[in-house]
């Protein structure tokens, strides 16, 4: 059994006294692959340097929507200069957020749509944030999908992934269609998450990816303690209560997803 997380962000603070311990962890796990999410061109640059450290990690670069950074065309500049190094995966994380408003709306979508040109120009899927904003955020990913036909032909596979996935199975089916995949997080296990767990119940399994966000959004055994990568396999557990089969087999359909997405071994 193989897993991947793909959605992480180990440079933060919470892991700097014990990362070689966190890595180890994951991999005594079968975590055989994390994609370290970076959030503006500061932390995009640690998520390349963890990548270069360690085998089993990846990178994406971008800058989250409520990133708070100085000089915009400067940030996307030096983000656009990471994107050719050989372990970036993807771009992001990218997207929209309502729900806490720290850069306009207004700002989130220039700053979304640019993110998007980039990833187009470097042929890269993209890891798309969205609190809130499902309304705003659909019109946009449409148009830009609109542009990525060829692409999608030729490769055959998805564009890209709305992680940890919280709207319903409705909203699900219609980013499904527009090319994207649907990221499962911890929060799949809370026991009030039934907007979740019904879309994982319905989805075709080769649209899931399975994430953790971590620190973040520690699933339901070890809520309120650190978030790491070794706990996916609650989040896959959870998702075999759900929907039955065995823990193995939704591993390689979910790990052939995260591959196929990402371009990764």
């Amino acid at each position: 059994m193989a897993l991947i997380d793909t959605h992480c962000h180990l440079y933060l603070p919470e892991f700097e006294a014990d990362i070689a311990e966190v890595v180890r962890r994951a991999i005594d796990y079968q975590i055989t692959g994390m994609i370290v999410i970076g959030i503006d061109a500061k932390t995009s640059r640690k998520a390349i340097y963890l990548a270069e450290e360690y085998k089993e990690i990846y990178a994406a670069v971008g800058i989250h929507p409520n990133s708070q950074v100085m000089n915009i065309d400067e940030e996307l500049r030096q983000i656009e200069e990471l994107l050719f190094h050989p372990k970036v995966v993807a771009v992001g994380e990218i997207g929209l957020d309502t729900y806490r408003e720290y850069v306009s709306l207004a700002e989130q979508k220039t700053r979304l749509q640019k993110q998007l040109e980039l990833a187009s120009q470097a042929g890269l899927p993209v890891i798309i944030h969205n609190r809130n904003a499902i309304e705003e955020l659909y019109p946009i990913l449409t148009k830009w999908t609109e542009t990525q036909t060829t692409i999608r032909q030729a490769n055959q596979k998805q564009i890209g992934v709305l992680h940890s996935f919280s709207e319903d199975v409705r909203w699900a089916q219609r980013v499904i269609d527009l090319g994207f995949s649907i990221g499962i997080s911890g929060v799949v296990t809370f026991p009030k998450a039934q907007k979740v767990k019904e879309v994982v119940m319905t989805v075709p399994q080769q649209f899931l990816l399975l994430e953790t966000d971590a620190p973040y959004l520690s699933p339901q055994p070890q809520r309120g303690k650190r978030n790491e990568p070794a706990y996916l396999i609650y989040t896959l557990q959870e998702i075999v209560n759900l929907i039955g089969g065995s823990m193995e087999s939704l591993a390689n359909v979910t790990t052939l997803n995260a591959q196929n997405l990402f371009g990764i071994d």
